[in-house]
């Protein structure tokens, strides 16, 4: 359409010869001539012109299946040193192999999947050597996703091949779907198919364990078992309820029941009567008999002879103290707190913040979760989001209690949990002064780029992690700054206010490892930058993975003139490779702390301990007098007063939202007891402690009442008995049904219901139920794994909230652990349909990757707009000139004649002086 624009060129060059009339004709059509050119100029820049061309460049992109069928089935032989050799170490030969036959303009990516995908290496021209495609991501397998993903990573100027290493076993997608349109494409991708083959005999799973996501208390319910065996198979199927062992008729003592069976599925019922409790987790373990070889009997692995399920009650939970005071000790000052909520009526358990619950399953068993004096170092990010989630969508009751090492001295400042507290972390400008100025020095030399762990995350986007929580974690009043540094050094942050944490942090987690290691300077310019600023502590973290260039003498002697200066150094050795003794003395020279860290993966956890460390300034200690306030709390309510004084607090300020109710505070304002409600559930915040600061409260009657209206406000009440939820396997999916009734059983419709499907992995999706039938409401979400999922449902009747609906189901194993045989047909079908081939894994040699006789090529278009627009202002600009200097006045017929006569003269004059010079000498 914008061509059409030149089409303009023919009105505005008769509008220009009327209007240049007083031109010369030569000039008057030089300016038509440009105008229009300059204006064909545009239209074709406007219409995005390219140059077109046709290649044969090929790029071939071999998609490699890593997921844990592939893993743990395929017999793929032995290596040189006689270990079963790996999937993905018989892939890389593979491609290795068959990349032998490559040209020089042929191209080589690497691309591998399991439920997650990542390229391992783009496409290039070099030849595909030490590859690394031993990496775990997620459960599952998703072919069809990693297949659209290769095709996307294909330079656009060359023919494009897919070879898909694969055993076909997908759990998620559809990879069929995605070779019909890769094929239909305007540039048709042909896919290539290596099976991965195995079929896996002798061998016995527990395919699913069934309980009923909800029960009601003391009742008895049906465990349903189902086996499956290749081949024939006996022995002992035992079932277990919170651990111990569930006795049956005829097993008194839990034994476990004798069975035979084979081929084929078996199924086995329990009835379990239910103890009293929330929660009500089965365990079913398949034990195979021993032959007389001395083998198990039709069964070879045993990571698949279990399964669990669970069963939820309405019967109220009973209370978790997180206890950061004592670590859990029975007999420790954090036990104070526990036993005032053991009479107030919860039963009560008490764990060391190192055993806290990390899945949805285990905090679903308490109504009441109380963190008491626990730092954000001890409780790794999954945690910290499990808790603001099992308070937000779960309905559960959450207190954080203070002490030195909470709230905001305790790096809690930029957590999930920070976003459920009725108290912001962040201190008025008035109450401090900037407390801490940290530099953070972080390596980013080459090896920083090694994976952890054989995962997709390598250690610099783990310390970039660590270092960007530990930026969230600081006050806007703390001065902060980042360098980072491989063969030479940059600064990533500038020191200054922390007043944007959020880019700041972003700027640290796009830091790239290469280069060598060198960090002696950058330790010399973070304390200059710190010598110039006014805070109560001055501190640098140095973390490095490698041996620095240059003498260690110069870092300890630069860490102890910092010393001498206010200054301390805390370092960090990361990895075998590190130089732990220079490190180690770097820190002692600098009066800081020194960390070995062997697993990079706890590295926010370390960062987040030395910021704790100069955030000390947040505490106030010494007596001071509790105002209760005329807020109506029902935590304060009846209180009797005066409240005995208080030892110490840690500062925070009311969080100015709807809701919040500060039913206590010290006498300048700072809240000492908030609370408010936040989505399902509700959260207070007591910033002093219960043992320490609060000894004067321990003999004081209301310490006692206030502990039990806490219990009874702040823990999650009873479930509502009207709700009944399902959930059901179908596949990689999961069937959530819940049917809803009033209180005269008659269905209610019309009813909104948001949910949220908590994954084993911590992982959350939202989902929404649809109404299906009268009363009764359903929604599908995908579940690839192997675990527990935990569903919450939040149903609404036009405004009204409603009770919260809790259950779930458990897999056994993961759908592509259930499949003992590759899926050779799925993966024809993928060849057939995109005009691929089926090649063999065990001769990579006979690939023909590069042969182009089943390969169209494609036509290349490189943009040219650029150049258009370039030419465009030069003839711009001479238009301009055209139409403002009268260039044609100098060649007219008079002009022409005296320039002609000037030059004769000039022709003549040098014609004569040889022959005067001649004369005169």
């Amino acid at each position: 359409m914008w061509l059409l624009v030149a089409l303009l060129a023919l009105p505005m060059a008769l509008l220009a010869l009327r209007w240049l009339h007083a031109m010369s004709r030569s000039r008057a059509w030089s300016a038509i001539v440009l105008r229009a050119l300059v204006l064909a100029l545009i239209a074709g820049a406007l219409a995005g012109a390219a140059a077109v061309r046709t290649t044969e460049r090929l790029a071939v992109i071999a998609v490699v299946d890593v997921s844990e069928s592939v893993r743990r089935f395929a017999e793929l032989g032995l290596t040189e040193d006689g270990r079963r050799m790996s999937a993905p170490e018989a892939a890389r030969r593979w491609i290795e192999r068959a990349s032998e036959q490559m040209g020089p303009d042929d191209m080589v990516g690497v691309v591998i999947f399991d439920g997650s995908r990542l390229a391992v290496r783009a496409p290039s021209r070099s030849a595909p050597t030490d590859l690394n495609l031993d990496v775990r991501m997620t459960e599952g397998a998703n072919i069809e996703e990693a297949l659209r993903f290769a095709a996307a990573i294909a330079p656009p100027d060359t023919t494009r091949r897919l070879v898909l290493l694969s055993d076909g076993g997908q759990t998620a997608g559809d990879a069929l779907r995605a070779a019909q349109e890769l094929a239909r494409a305007g540039s048709p991708t042909p896919i290539d198919v290596a099976p991965i083959r195995y079929e896996v005999r002798q061998e016995t799973i527990v395919e699913s364990v069934d309980a009923p996501p909800q029960s009601t208390e003391a009742s008895t319910v049906t465990v349903r078992v189902e086996l499956r065996a290749t081949d024939e198979a006996s022995g002992v199927l035992r079932l277990l309820l919170d651990g111990r062992p569930v006795a049956t008729e005829g097993d008194a003592e839990g034994r476990g029941r004798p069975v035979a069976f084979g081929p084929g599925r078996r199924v086995e019922l329990f009835r379990v009567p239910l103890p009293p409790g929330r929660v009500h987790r089965f365990e079913a373990i398949y034990e195979p008999d021993i032959g007389p070889d001395g083998a198990p009997i039709g069964d070879t692995i045993a990571a698949n002879n279990r399964g669990e399920a669970f069963t939820i009650t309405p019967g109220r939970g009973a209370a978790l103290v997180i206890d950061g005071v004592s670590g859990g000790d029975p007999a420790g000052a954090g036990r104070v707190l526990a036993r005032a909520l053991e009479r107030a009526g919860l039963e009560v358990d008490v764990v060391s913040p190192a055993a806290a619950p990390g899945d949805a399953l285990s905090l679903e068993a308490y109504d009441l979760v109380v963190l008491q004096n626990v730092s954000a170092a001890e409780l790794d990010r999954r945690t910290q989001s499990l808790l603001a989630a099992y308070v937000h969508d779960m309905g559960g009751g959450l207190v954080m209690t203070g002490g030195r090492d909470s709230f905001g001295a305790g790096g809690w400042k930029g957590t999930p949990v920070e976003r459920v507290l009725p108290v912001l972390l962040d201190l008025p400008e008035q109450l401090v002064q900037p407390s801490a100025a940290i530099m953070i020095v972080i390596d980013s030399s080459g090896s920083m780029s090694w994976r952890v762990m054989g995962g997709a995350r390598t250690q610099q986007d783990v310390a970039n992690e660590g270092a960007a929580l530990a930026i969230l974690s600081m006050d806007k009043q703390d001065l902060v700054g980042v360098i980072e540094f491989n063969t030479t050094s940059s600064v990533v942050v500038p020191l200054g206010p922390n007043t944007n944490p959020e880019r700041s942090a972003a700027r640290v987690r796009s830091i790239a490892s290469g280069g060598g290691t060198n960090m002696y300077p950058p330790l010399r310019v973070a304390g200059d930058m710190l010598d110039g600023v006014d805070a109560q502590v001055k501190h640098v973290i140095l973390l490095s993975d490698g041996v620095s260039v240059g003498s260690p003498s110069q870092g300890f002697r630069y860490a102890s003139e910092m010393l001498a200066r206010g200054i301390t150094v805390s370092s960090i050795a990361v990895g075998d490779m590190a130089d732990a003794e220079t490190l180690a003395e770097i820190a002692r020279q600098g009066g800081g702390e020194f960390y070995r860290v062997h697993d990079p993966t706890i590295l926010p956890r370390i960062f987040l301990r030395e910021i704790d460390i100069v955030r000390k300034p947040l505490i106030r200690e010494g007596l001071f007098s509790p105002v209760i306030t005329p807020s109506g709390s029902a935590l304060t309510l009846g209180l009797p007063r005066p409240a005995p004084p208080l030892g110490g607090l840690v500062l925070t300020q009311a969080r100015p939202a709807p809701g919040v109710v500060v039913a206590m505070q010290t006498p300048g304002g700072e809240p000492v007891l908030a609370h408010w409600s936040v989505g399902l559930g509700r959260v207070a915040a007591y910033t002093s402690d219960a043992h320490r600061w609060g000894e004067q409260w321990l003999g004081w009657e209301g310490f006692q009442q206030i502990w039990t209206a806490v219990a009874r406000t702040i823990a999650r009440p009873p479930a509502s008995r009207d709700f009944a939820l399902s959930v059901e396997e179908e596949g990689d999916e999961l069937l959530v049904r819940m049917d809803a009734t009033d209180d005269e059983g008659r269905p209610l419709d019309l009813l909104t219901v948001p949910g949220v499907v908590y994954a084993p992995d911590g992982t959350r999706q939202t989902i929404r139920l649809s109404q299906t039938g009268p009363g009764s409401y359903a929604a599908r979400v995908r579940a690839p794994g192997a675990g527990n999922y935990v569903v919450t449902l939040a149903p609404r009747l036009g405004d009204q909230a409603l009770s919260p609906v809790v259950g779930g189901v458990s897999r056994a194993t993961s759908p592509g652990l259930r499949r003992l045989r590759s899926n050779e047909a799925l993966l024809e079908r993928v060849a057939e349909a995109s005009g691929g081939r089926v090649l063999r894994f065990d001769r990579p040699e006979e690939a023909t990757l590069f042969d182009r006789s089943n390969v169209r090529p494609v036509r290349a278009s490189t943009p040219v707009w650029p150049l258009l627009v370039a030419w465009c202002l030069a003839f711009f600009l001479l238009d301009v000139g055209t139409r403002r200097v009268a260039w044609d006045r100098l060649i007219t017929r008079e002009v022409a004649g005296e320039l002609a006569r000037m030059a004769s003269a000039a022709a003549k004059g040098r014609g004569g002086n040889p022959a005067a010079t001649s004369g005169a000498l």
